[in-house]
């Protein structure tokens, strides 16, 4: 008896095209080569995508009956050759789910755009197949409910049956097309339902965890918006559309809830399309601590799964594993206190990261927030040099032993490296190693745009500023950091356009008046720009940066007398404190002591002050370009040569 007609079928998953009859697959319309049997493979598999083919089925579909092959091996060998091509893996599938010791499933939404068999009149009607992976708890919480009578088990099987037929047609109507658009998420804040305060550590925790895991595992698919953004939405009652508006563009939303009780946790979560607030899917989660990463694994792939129309397959880092629950608490309330960013924050952040690493040795992303935290230190608690970045470097160099697909690591090993020991190239070399490991990651494009800065590379740093923003919308610092780049370039205008829009959030933002003010003096609009560099000083509690921006506008404006006041007050205060001599170096400048200006600058080059990469573009030292010795000072640093 023969076999009876394959259908002429033209599948669509993914970025992926397939038809049937041509024996061809297209990625986003071009051609690729795939041999016979994967391909096969692959038919087989897209005719029952969201149901188990079994070896049996395959065995059949792939070798007549009368072939005499090495099923296991051979089968083996072309689900590998067809996962390679599709860009896919057995730990994390997007598209080929094993099913041991029984087959195979295909996991991601399929489009059959045309099925007829040879010669039929069969109208040609797109259809669409949809799948996800099995819900074992939601299954048994129907069944604890069935219980109850058989009425009240039918009315559940007819209640499900009716919304996987409306969920069936709602999906056939919105499946995304494939585009070089990437999806965007948001993920909000998972709310803490344990009854204690002292447990939001843990709640945040778990948000940036989760933030960090999705935009590590699909880097090149899934642009996630950064912990900033996403904890100013924390209990929000807004429309997923208003949120999608005032962050500029969201296109699915991860919410959740966490409850805990000493070992034990309880995590809802729930992930939304912004369009019409279409649930996509939900999940409950009851397990031990020691589990938690394997409920994260499982909401980032059923997320790769709900989204693989958008998703483009591709390299999946796999994470560091998560220690014990104790050591797993320290760094949770590491990450909580240094996102804090307050002096006696940072100070406990940094004791927290080192519980964690004395009781885990191994633990690599321990290491890389102990290094950011140094970093972070040198500038807000202004820390010598030499006491914070040689041990945020070796913190930093650690962590990438430990797990070299780190990004956060690689771009504080970037940040040491350059602001520090003025190693140039290899800075370079690890900030875009840090952005290929997670182009999500703002701390990275925020990193590589201020190195582009010293360097002079004014357009590419505005480009990398401007994508951190694009990941971190309503970060205060990031979008004063945009102004800053054109501040940088000397596109004074736009930059102060930038730095009020920041004020106009929040008017007690002190870095925006600082730049703010610094940008008017450019402009020649001293007194306006004194006025906000006045504000910046009383809302930091007389920081010295801030004293030190005041006493230059002074010197600028003519004000000498205001000027020298503050230059002594900050002297006298370096008796006690650590000040850094850059910013004296600027109100010398400003007054036109030039040989006191130099002095403090080979001070500052003595102790390698962060500040001196950008001696080469600061026009605070535009009167000392032809002095010899500022002309030694820039060779010692290293300045790539170019503008």
């Amino acid at each position: 008896m023969e076999n009876p007609p394959r259908p002429l079928a033209r599948f669509q998953f993914g970025v992926f095209e397939v038809e049937v009859s041509r024996g061809e697959i297209r990625r986003k319309g071009s051609k690729i080569k795939l041999q016979e049997k994967p391909f096969q493979l692959l038919v087989l598999l897209l005719e029952h995508a969201g149901e188990t083919t079994t070896r049996e089925e395959l065995r059949r579909g792939l070798w007549p009956a009368d072939t005499f092959v090495d099923f296991d091996a051979n089968l083996k060998t072309a689900v590998n050759k067809l996962r390679q091509v599709l860009g896919d893996s057995a730990e994390n599938p997007l598209f080929i789910e094993t099913i041991p010791r029984r087959g195979y499933r295909f996991v991601a939404p399929v489009v059959n755009l045309e099925s007829r068999f040879p010669g039929s009149e069969n109208e040609q009607t797109p259809l669409v197949t949809t799948s996800t992976n099995p819900l074992p708890k939601f299954t048994k919480e129907i069944s604890r409910l069935s219980r109850g009578g058989p009425v009240l088990g039918i009315l559940l099987v007819v209640a499900l049956s009716a919304a996987s037929v409306y969920m069936f047609r709602r999906n056939s109507a919105s499946t995304p097309v494939p585009s070089t658009h990437r999806a965007v998420l948001l993920v909000l804040p998972f709310d803490n339902l344990s009854g204690d305060p002292r447990q939001e550590y843990f709640s945040d925790g778990l948000t940036d965890e989760m933030i960090t895991l999705l935009s590590r595992q699909y880097p090149r698919g899934l642009a996630v918006i950064a912990r900033t953004s996403a904890m100013r939405y924390r209990g929000t009652q807004k429309p997923f559309q208003q949120i999608a508006r005032e962050l500029g563009a969201v296109d699915y939303v991860l919410e959740g809830t966490v409850r805990r009780s000493g070992s034990h946790v309880g995590i809802n979560a729930q992930l939304f399309r912004t369009q019409g607030q279409a649930s996509l899917w939900a999940e409950t989660y009851e397990s031990e601590l020691a589990d938690l990463l394997e409920i994260q694994h499982d909401v980032a792939g059923r997320i790769a799964r709900s989204l693989v129309l958008e998703i483009a397959p591709g390299h999946v880092s796999q994470p560091s594993s998560v220690p014990p629950p104790k050591i797993h608490d320290a760094y949770l309330m590491g990450l909580y206190e240094a996102n804090r960013r307050s002096e006696p924050s940072l100070r406990k952040s940094i004791e927290y990261f080192r519980t964690a690493i004395h009781g885990d040795p191994s633990y690599a992303p321990a290491y890389a927030e102990l290094a950011n935290s140094y970093l972070v230190s040198a500038g807000w608690l202004m820390l010598r040099p030499a006491d914070a970045y040689p041990t945020a470097k070796a913190a930093a160099l650690r962590a990438v032993e430990l797990d070299e697909n780190l990004a956060e690591a690689h771009a504080t090993l970037a940040e040491a490296e350059h602001e520090y020991e003025w190693k140039w190239a290899e800075a370079e070399r690890e900030f875009r190693r840090a952005i290929e490991l997670d182009p999500n990651s703002v701390m990275a494009h925020k990193g590589y745009a201020e190195f582009l800065m010293h360097n002079a590379r004014s357009a590419e740093a505005i480009s990398e500023m401007e994508r951190a923003r694009d990941l971190d919308p309503l970060s205060l610092i990031v979008k004063t950091l945009v102004g800053f780049a054109y501040h940088n370039a000397r596109q004074y205008d736009r930059a102060i356009e930038e730095y009020e829009k920041v004020i106009q959030l929040d008017p007690q933002f002190a870095p925006a008046r600082y730049f703010l003010g610094a940008a008017l003096l450019q402009k020649g609009r001293y007194d306006e720009g004194i006025a906000h560099l006045q504000a910046a000083r009383t809302l930091t509690g007389g920081a010295s940066l801030m004293s030190a921006g005041l006493a230059r506008a002074y010197a600028i404006a003519g004000r000498r007398d205001s000027a020298r006041r503050l230059l002594d007050e900050l002297k006298l205060r370096a008796t006690s404190h650590y000040i850094s001599p850059y910013g004296l170096a600027q109100v010398y400048a400003a007054l036109g002591e030039k040989r006191a200006a130099l002095n403090m600058l080979h001070r500052a080059a003595t102790e390698h002050a962060f500040e001196l990469m950008f001696l080469k573009v600061d026009r605070s030292f535009d009167g000392l370009h032809e002095d010899q010795d500022y002309q030694k000072m820039l060779k010692q640093i290293g300045f790539p040569e170019g503008p």
